[in-house]
């Protein structure tokens, strides 16, 4: 009884310090976090209500478990699939079947750990175990990311802002990609809101890379808002010099204060480019909030994948650190299979 009451607090606990940081500032990767460990909660809690005389232990391993294969298991088919459908001139045969295989050793990984720790031998269980860190720690990882992106993303935050910021992409042939006109549409949709406010916002398309035969994405793009948009000519300001995100917020933020506005802005992109770009912002001390255009379906597990890997990589300290965690969460599971073997 006790240990069903101390996993209901922490329950309340985690959901409670889940709300309270996504309301404060929700541009955070400890936002998934702490949603993980509220989910981990409540399946352990369930576990103890289905499970009868459980231990509350055994149930918060168990739910960790959970969390390690589903978190796994998800990330094995995203790269699967992400590989199966990424288009031939993003990805040549090689970087397909080696994307393929690394989703395909994920999928099986479970099965793998299993057999290896069944085998009792100290090296099979070595490897077992190395096998199941590697796949649990880039599962539940996967499974924060998932958690702190998601939420950001289908879950806006509107405010009212003189300034919205386009992020530029790759243009082809000069012309604007379907992917960056539904940047562009959404930036148009937010200033039709803000419209209805009172709100005149001057839009700053920024992206430069421009050639001697292609425009600058910034020029293309605000020839698309002023021709094909119907935005006034003389509420869309280019910012042609940036050549990265950072340099989109920075120099486009610059722009906006000389015109005389002042943030915080909006920041319209990619829905699943949303949250890099305001963990982006947040670092370099802006308040603003991104909105986020649809993307393809097909395009979206390799882009889900992408934005993934850079986020793990800025943030390979803490990834690192919490390894040890992982390491025994899964020695700990095995213990619990060895004996039984």
């Amino acid at each position: 009884m006790l240990g069903v009451l101390g996993v209901m607090a922490a329950v309340v606990l985690w959901w409670a310090a889940y709300l309270l940081l996504f309301r404060q500032d929700r541009r955070r990767l400890r936002t998934g976090f702490v949603l993980l460990l509220a989910v981990h909660a409540c399946i352990a809690l369930l576990t103890l209500l289905l499970c009868g005389q459980r231990p509350a232990g055994e149930a918060l391993l168990l739910a960790g478990g959970a969390l390690g294969l589903l978190g796994a298991l998800t990330l094995g088919v995203t790269v699967v699939v992400g590989a199966a459908v990424v288009p031939p001139l993003e990805s040549g045969p090689l970087g397909r079947l080696s994307s393929g295989l690394g989703g395909i050793a994920l999928l099986v990984a479970p099965w793998a750990v299993l057999a290896l720790v069944g085998t009792g031998t100290p090296l099979g269980i070595g490897i077992g175990i190395a096998g199941g860190v590697i796949a649990a720690h880039l599962g539940l990882a996967f499974l924060v990311y998932l958690g702190a992106t998601v939420p950001y993303q289908v879950l806006p935050s509107p405010r009212e802002s003189t300034g919205i910021i386009i992020l530029g992409s790759v243009l082809f042939d000069g012309r604007i990609p379907p992917l960056l006109r539904s940047r562009l549409d959404r930036a148009v949709a937010e200033r039709e809101r803000l419209l209805t406010l009172g709100i005149d916002p001057l839009l700053v398309p920024s992206g430069g890379k421009g050639d001697a035969v292609n425009p600058a994405e910034a020029t293309a793009m605000a020839a698309y808002l002023v021709a094909v948009a119907g935005v006034p000519a003389g509420r869309v300001r280019t910012e042609t010099a940036a050549r990265t995100t950072e340099e989109n917020l920075v120099l486009s933020h610059a722009l906006l204060d000389r015109a005389g506005h002042q943030g915080p802005y909006i920041i319209a992109t990619s829905r699943y480019h949303a949250f890099r770009a305001a963990l982006l912002a947040r670092g370099l001390g802006f308040d603003d909030q991104v909105i986020g255009g649809p993307t393809a379906l097909s395009y979206l597990p390799t882009a889900t994948l992408r934005e993934f890997v850079i986020t793990l990589w800025r943030r390979k300290r803490w990834i690192a650190a919490l390894v040890p965690v992982t390491a025994a969460l899964v020695a700990l599971l095995v213990a619990q299979v060895v004996p039984s073997s």
